[in-house]
């Protein structure tokens, strides 16, 4: 994939801001660097116990899609549902969330980037 810069933007200098700005924009990275940023503060949005259930899987469509590994912490998930979206709002600096969705998978911890976080997986 080539990335292509305006030819009007080609003409003077551009702000590195703009231009990590124009790349997430063209590559669709929006969705995956926000999530990232939700996960580096997880558990400080949750608290440690829920965070080491749980796990932010995505963003899609304003949705934040959160995988947990037992039903029990889903349901407290849930019932924290406007809390958490106001925490990754304030402390993540996400906005736009509309809503959260908790999907209960066993394999939630074999399946997440980094395995060494809170005390799960060999990492």
């Amino acid at each position: 994939m080539k990335f292509r810069v305006k030819e009007s933007r080609m003409k003077r200098p551009m702000r590195f801001g703009v231009l990590v700005e124009s790349i997430i924009e063209q590559f669709h990275f929006r969705e995956e660097f926000l999530v990232e940023a939700v996960r580096s503060r997880w558990p400080s949005v949750v608290g440690e116990l829920i965070a080491t259930h749980s796990y932010p899987d995505r963003i899609h469509a304003g949705i934040l899609y959160i995988a947990a590994d037992h039903s029990v912490y889903a349901g407290e998930i849930s019932m924290m549902r406007d809390a958490i979206l106001e925490r990754v709002s304030r402390e993540c600096s996400v906005a736009g969330l509309r809503d959260i969705r908790v999907i209960v998978r066993r394999d939630v911890f074999a399946v997440r980037p980094s395995q060494g976080r809170n005390g799960r997986g060999k990492g």
